[in-house]
């Protein structure tokens, strides 16, 4: 945790963050007056998900997305909580970075939606091609930008010339100057009636979307593809195919298995505010979920390492898969039938 000041001199904390844009939020709603926790933001804005994506790739495989798509969590959110928001793209990166530089001096934080590839603090080694990573522009300095990112200990500056590559740099999932800020909140919001609101539309998400590539039908799909991935690609590229999806489990934004977690949080939390000790066992069925998650990932790293394991079989992972997608399926219907015992 650390203190800086922003463009008007007001004092921003800045506090390291398990997801960009889940951090993001609840710092710009702190700024505000609004003392809000990641999960909460997590929750309320919906952003438990789960999405196949095979006609889409990026780095030649397949997408899989755990969580809502990036811009979502904090629309909803925001109105959820009664803020007064402003969200704006461009087309043109000079306009686009003359408006930040306007909106920083009128005394506002700035969220930003950047390519990671292109932030030039971040070392080469942390760096992929992903187009919906979050930061906090916090005020002007001389060449560029002061900077919050959340997955830093600490704020950061950043050249002018470096942000404006990152935030308007072409090809998948380009931001397109993607610039969000909030110009007041209710400082004491029905926190009830928007948790209630949050975990009725994350159940439709995963549980009622008829096409077969999203929520726990989108489990299934992936699952089905895995078991049988070997016979149809060969082991080699099978083995690519995993690790990708191991990837999109582990490492991509917070991780699968990390969303899984934080929504387990959420759950706890909203639970201490309704005093419900249904949505007290929910989260330990969510913990649970997220473990199995992590069990799959190990499985795929010795099939990928060829441990010569004999329960390690795309079989056998597929079959895990399969698993979350039970259990999934369970907690989210449990879930549908608590909220209506719920009163906002």
């Amino acid at each position: 945790m650390t203190t800086e000041l922003a463009a008007n001199g007001k004092p921003f904390v800045h506090n390291h963050g398990a997801h960009c844009e889940t951090a993001v939020t609840s710092a710009l709603f702190r700024y505000q007056g609004l003392d809000i926790s990641e999960p909460m933001i997590f929750g309320i804005g919906s952003g438990i998900f789960f999405g196949y994506l095979p006609s889409v790739k990026l780095v030649h495989l397949q997408v899989t997305a755990f969580r809502n798509r990036p811009g979502t969590v904090f629309r909803k959110a925001a109105q959820r909580l009664g803020a007064n928001l402003v969200i704006k793209t461009y087309r043109d990166p000079q306009k686009g970075m003359n408006e930040l530089r306007q909106v920083l001096k009128a005394g506002h934080i700035v969220g930003l939606a950047t390519n990671l590839y292109w932030l030039p603090y971040v070392s080469e080694r942390h760096r992929h091609n992903f187009g919906g990573h979050n930061i906090i522009a916090l005020r002007e300095i001389e060449g560029g930008f002061r900077i919050s990112d959340p997955t830093f200990g600490d704020p950061v500056d950043c050249s002018a010339e470096g942000l404006e590559r990152a935030r308007f740099v072409p090809g998948p999932m380009n931001p397109r100057g993607f610039m969000y800020y909030t110009k007041s909140i209710n400082p004491h919001p029905d926190l009830r009636r928007a948790c209630i609101k949050g975990m009725k539309n994350s159940c439709g998400l995963m549980l009622r979307i008829p096409l077969p590539i999203f929520g726990v039908r989108g489990m299934r799909f992936l699952a089905k593809r895995i078991v049988k991935s070997e016979v149809k690609l060969g082991f080699q590229e099978a083995c690519r195919h995993l690790a990708g999806t191991v990837r999109w489990v582990e490492e991509t934004g917070t991780g699968g298995a990390g969303f899984r977690y934080m929504y387990a949080a959420f759950i706890q939390e909203a639970s201490e505010l309704f005093g419900s000790e249904d949505l007290v066992r929910l989260s330990r069925d969510m913990t649970a979920i997220g473990d199995t998650w992590r069990e799959f990932s190990v499985m795929s790293a010795r099939i990928i390492k060829k441990r010569n394991r004999p329960e390690a079989t795309f079989a056998n992972a597929g079959g895990l898969i399969l698993k979350c997608a039970d259990l999934e399926e369970a907690f989210f219907r449990d879930l549908q039938k608590v909220v209506k015992k719920l009163k906002a």
